[in-house]
This record gives C-alpha cells, sequence and structure tokens, in this order.
C-alpha cells in the first residue's frame, strides 16, 4: 500500500491525551492500523475494550474537493444510519473537532470482530461469497432508502441543491479544478466531458429524490466474521444522489448476488449509462490521488487515466 501524506502519524502521547479525553482513562496499547489511504488509524485498548481510532489529516493539508469535511460526514452519517435503519455500523464513541488536544479532528468508534472481506475473500467458498454479496447488495438498498433535503455531498451543504443533473456537473467539473491546482495533466479535456454530459441531461433529471449514498462499499471496507456481515465502515465519502453511485453498480464491480440482494437485477439502458458516468467521475478522481496523496509512483495516476479515456470512449461511441 502506498504511503500517503495524509495518514500523519501523531504521538503516542497525543493517542493517550484523545483517550483521556474521550473516555477519562489510559490507553494500554496503541497499534497503528494499515489499511486505508486518508486517515490515520490507531487501535486502542481500553481497561475493558479495544476501539479504533481515526484522525483527520492537519487543516494545513491539501484535499480534493470532494474530500473537506469529510470527518463530519461520516460520524454524522453512521449516526444517522444506526438511528434509523438495521444496517451494522460500529457505534461512533466519542467525537472532538475542538481541535484542544492536536491541531486535528478525530473520532473513536467501535471495533467491530472479524476481518476486512477483501483481506479473508481467497479463504471463503463461492457459495459464501454469493451469499455475502447478496447481503451488501440488501443493506446497500436499506441505506439508499434514507432521503435528504437536496442533492450532494453529506458534509458540504453549502454545494447542496435541488437538481441533480446540475449538482452532478458541478461535482464533475471539482477533479478538472484540483488537476489545474496542482499541475496534473487530465486525459480527457473538460470541456469535451461537460458536453457530453448536457446531451445526457434528461438521464440525470430523471433522478428526483436525493437517497443517501455511501459510495465507497467495497471489500476492503465491509467486516466478515463466521462467514456474516459484522459492519460496514469508511463511510467519510457518503453524499446524497443517485444509488447507481455504489460500488455494486461500477462496471468493474458488478455481479449478480449484489444485483439480487439489492432487488434491482437488471439496469434500463439508461441506468446503466448514469452508472458508466459515475464510473468516469470516480476514475478522473483516481487520476489526482497521486499527487494529492504524494505516493512514491505514479501506478493510481496511469490507472485513472486510462478508465477515464477508456470510459468517456464508451459514452461517445454509445451516445
Amino acid at each position: 500500500m502506498p504511503v500517503s501524506i495524509t495518514k500523519a502519524a501523531v504521538s503516542e502521547d497525543t493517542v493517550k491525551r484523545m483517550a483521556q479525553k474521550a473516555f477519562g482513562e489510559d490507553a494500554l496499547e496503541i497499534q497503528e492500523l494499515k489499511e486505508g489511504y486518508f486517515n490515520i488509524a490507531y487501535r486502542v485498548r481500553l481497561k475493558d475494550r479495544s476501539t479504533v481510532l481515526k484522525i483527520a489529516p492537519s487543516p494545513e493539508t491539501e484535499v480534493m474537493t470532494f474530500e473537506k469535511n469529510i470527518m463530519f460526514s461520516e460520524v454524522d452519517s453512521m449516526r444517522m444510519v444506526a438511528r434509523r435503519t438495521e444496517v451494522p455500523v460500529p457505534e461512533v464513541l466519542f467525537y472532538d473537532n475542538s481541535r484542544s488536544v492536536a491541531d486535528r479532528e478525530y473520532f473513536f468508534m467501535e471495533m467491530l470482530e472479524g476481518q476486512s472481506l477483501s483481506s479473508i475473500s481467497d479463504t471463503l467458498s463461492q457459495e459464501q461469497k454469493q451469499k455475502i454479496y447478496y447481503d451488501i447488495g440488501r443493506y446497500t438498498a436499506i441505506l439508499n432508502r434514507i432521503t435528504g433535503a437536496g442533492f450532494g455531498y453529506y458534509g458540504q451543504p453549502d454545494r447542496q441543491g435541488k437538481d441533480w443533473y446540475e449538482v452532478f456537473r458541478d461535482m464533475l467539473r471539482d477533479p478538472f479544478a484540483d488537476a489545474g491546482r496542482k499541475g496534473i495533466t487530465m486525459p480527457v479535456k473538460e470541456q469535451d466531458t461537460l458536453e457530453l454530459l448536457e446531451r445526457d441531461r434528461a438521464l440525470f433529471e430523471a433522478v428526483e429524490t436525493p437517497r443517501f449514498v455511501h459510495w465507497d462499499i467495497w471489500a476492503g471496507n465491509v467486516f466478515i466474521a463466521d462467514g456474516r456481515i459484522q459492519g460496514f465502515i469508511d463511510f467519510e465519502r457518503c453524499l446524497w444522489g443517485d444509488p447507481l453511485m455504489e460500488v455494486g453498480f461500477r462496471g468493474y464491480e458488478r455481479n449478480g448476488a449484489f444485483l439480487d440482494g439489492y432487488g434491482l437485477r437488471k439496469l434500463s439502458r439508461e441506468e446503466d449509462r448514469r452508472a458508466r458516468w459515475y464510473d468516469v467521475y470516480l476514475a478522473l478522481l483516481w487520476c489526482l490521488e497521486t499527487d494529492y496523496r504524494g505516493y512514491d509512483n505514479r501506478d493510481f495516476y496511469h490507472m485513472g487515466c486510462r478508465a477515464a479515456l477508456s470510459g468517456m470512449e464508451e459514452l461517445t461511441g454509445a451516445n
């Protein structure tokens, strides 16, 4: 896993002071958790339980536009999901955005049992995996039934709106603006992308209800114990939008078990085209990660460029 500059470690003393503020007790053991690319995370053992501590990057760290205020998004949305649905999520134990202990936001949450699906996938039978993906689809559908007042990123209410086409168009502009700030060469031109999107305006205007979208339910964010889902993590990139943005509808991830669990066995032509647009949007963000995270190679950038270019070619050819 590449080293990310947004995952800046803090001292053991700082972690202990965070635990003291949250629980009024000492951290007996601290261990960095290596998975994830954005927030630094630690397993913190207390007297009677283990917890997970996530710490945001320093406010001085430059992040992509869609990543602004995402720790609030994660904390608030997990609490909402726990309150309003049966979807298993870790309990948020303490959240501090005062920056009184350090110059960062942080929160403690319950430590889930088991391991991530990505880490144990090779040990599971095909039947076990199909059952898990069916349940991922079922839980994703439940999440998507939560509705909001406007479209847009959860933690950016100032950029939310009533028209999904207009909100998504602005979201699609963001990677190009972010690329300009870092001098990153993008694989496609902004004007060409927006002109093609305009031709598909009616497809997006058909999305009339803002629905809660996790947007990052890949195997690394699903915890499994005894062959069953114990919980979903990493809600930080959540938004109010089109459910077809969920990972299970990505061109590289779509499978029958997920769709069966979701209750949408086959996408219509219009739905499939919108889903392809979301593939392109995600690929454009991939193009930025190498520079914004400070990775030590450009493999991720090249992968994003290939995917974005391929996706645009497919959309243009099928238009």
